[in-house]
């Protein structure tokens, strides 16, 4: 079942189109990251996606229910955190979340736990307006997980966070989804998406151009192989011959393009059938970035 279903979304302001018809397809206890240059569309689509922005055409559909049907229901399973954290600032980090648990009853046990997993709770008794960036990042996501929620909605988590706080977060949306619980987050720091999550969808003019799985998406690219070998020549000619695009050849290396595993093995026991003998192999498959990057290009182009 998804998590998170949309049909045919669409939005507008005045005539002006934002999101055109975004079918996402977000699956229960995934990882889902939302890509998209600034302008694409992937706030406006969040805070539909949260009730922020009416849509009366009953497209989204939250843990199977529909949003616009059963909004109050839905909100109960949602956590977010969307844009800047919200909080008191003239409480500290724990009365903001003795605050929330006036609203769920969660008990103060919940308050120390969910400190302990945001690393905040030796700052517990500070001024939530005291805080740096990063801790006021931290409290805001303390506040989306407070209640327990199965859907985690979130619109770049990671801003104002150092590099050791960035790796305290990925580890704790790698702990919260072990958990069951499905994440679906958005941020521009491509290289922390590809590490945990496991599906992607691209939007760029608010058109979905991807949507997949991470290893969809990545098997998509194909590798740059690097072959060191007794006689370049020979083993261009017959490669080519095989159907492997010759990027170069230079020396005693040649460089092919393999688009997958299979193709990979093939390649090798094309060289040793003819006896031509291999020093050393490297392959470099592009990273998200660069993928992201070429996406956009297409759809522009």
């Amino acid at each position: 079942m998804e998590s998170i279903l949309t049909k045919q979304l669409s939005f507008k302001i005045g005539s002006k189109i934002i999101l055109d018809d975004i079918n996402l397809q977000v699956p229960e206890k995934g990882i889902y990251g939302y890509l998209g240059r600034n302008g694409a569309g992937k706030s406006t689509t969040i805070k539909l996606l949260l009730g922020l922005l009416q849509d009366d055409t009953d497209a989204i559909f939250i843990q199977g229910e529909s949003l616009r049907d059963h909004r109050t229901g839905i909100h109960a399973k949602v956590g977010n955190l969307i844009e800047a954290p919200c909080y008191y600032t003239k409480l500290t980090v724990f009365e903001n979340l003795k605050y929330l648990d006036i609203i769920h009853k969660k008990g103060g046990n919940r308050i120390e736990e969910v400190l302990e997993m945001v690393d905040l709770h030796r700052e517990k008794k500070k001024k939530a307006s005291a805080l740096s960036m990063g801790m006021k990042q931290r409290l805001g996501i303390a506040m989306a997980i407070f209640h327990d929620p199965q859907l985690l909605i979130l619109d770049e988590p990671l801003n104002g966070l150092d590099p050791q706080g960035i790796v305290e977060m990925r580890n704790l949306f790698r702990q919260l989804n072990e958990q069951g619980k499905t994440i679906f987050l958005s941020s521009h720091i491509l290289s922390e998406l590809e590490k945990i999550a496991t599906h992607i969808g691209i939007i760029e003019g608010g058109k979905m151009i991807f949507q997949g799985t991470k290893n969809e998406l990545l098997g998509q690219v194909d590798q740059e192989v690097v072959i060191r070998t007794s006689d370049a020549g020979a083993a261009a000619l017959l490669l080519q011959h095989a159907g492997f695009p010759i990027l170069k050849t230079d020396g005693d290396t040649v460089v092919v393009n393999v688009g997958d595993d299979q193709q990979f093995a093939a390649l090798i026991k094309s060289l040793v059938e003819q006896q031509i003998a291999i020093y050393g192999i490297e392959s470099h498959s592009k990273d998200l970035e660069q993928i992201f990057i070429n996406l956009i290009d297409s759809a522009n182009g």
